[in-house]
């Protein structure tokens, strides 16, 4: 079964995995992944993994066209890259949203045959602070698309809370984090596996929805 710390409303100055570890670092668009992300990495022996890098490399030849109708190829790309990066030496975090469930399941599969456990960072914001997050950027997703990954993150929080939830399982440890826990983060680490000091994830989530 996973170890579930909730760390939310306190403050760990640093996260620490075993080294060659898979982290998933999931939110809903806005939650503030990215900027976590880019403030704490590169870092040796780190390989990042996000999804706007293979539409940055995609961008130069397919560019003149509606992302609408080359998203999927993005995606191809993305997981390509990733399941390369799990045969390699290096520990990996990837940027998602974990609001669907079959991506969530073929990463940790991935992670799995590869010899790698699987961890889990949820960024939990409320919709509010995401919609404030998706405007700083000039990235606003539909309203109904960000409806459907709050409806499905509310979900994983359930998940999440229920010890016989299949998910604990498939993963090693889950932590949750807000936004001003992310912000006081002064590092991710891959030396070793230090749980900080936290309350067990035990309670469902549901009672936090704006």
């Amino acid at each position: 079964m996973a170890t579930g710390q909730d760390l939310r409303g306190l403050r760990a100055p640093e996260l620490n995995y075993p080294a060659g570890a898979l982290l998933i670092v999931a939110g809903v668009p806005g939650a503030g992944k990215t900027t976590l992300l880019k403030r704490l990495f590169p870092q040796p022996g780190v390989r990042l993994l996000d999804s706007e890098q293979a539409r940055i490399a995609l961008s130069p030849i397919l560019g003149a066209v509606p992302y609408k109708y080359w998203r999927p190829l993005v995606h191809v790309a993305h997981y390509v890259r990733l399941f390369r990066a799990l045969r390699g030496t290096e520990s990996v975090v990837v940027h998602e949203s974990g609001t669907r469930k079959w991506a969530t399941r073929l990463i940790t599969r991935a992670a799995r045959r590869a010899g790698r456990r699987t961890h889990l960072l949820l960024l939990d914001v409320e919709p509010s602070e995401a919609l404030a997050g998706q405007e700083a950027r000039r990235r606003r997703v539909r309203r109904s698309a960000f409806a459907t990954h709050v409806r499905k993150w509310r979900g994983l929080l359930t998940d999440v809370a229920d010890p016989a939830h299949r998910i604990h399982q498939d993963v090693a440890t889950i932590t949750i984090i807000d936004r001003p826990g992310a912000a006081a983060l002064t590092a991710i680490r891959f030396d070793g596996l230090h749980l900080v000091q936290s309350r067990p994830v035990v309670v469902p989530v549901l009672s936090r929805a704006a």
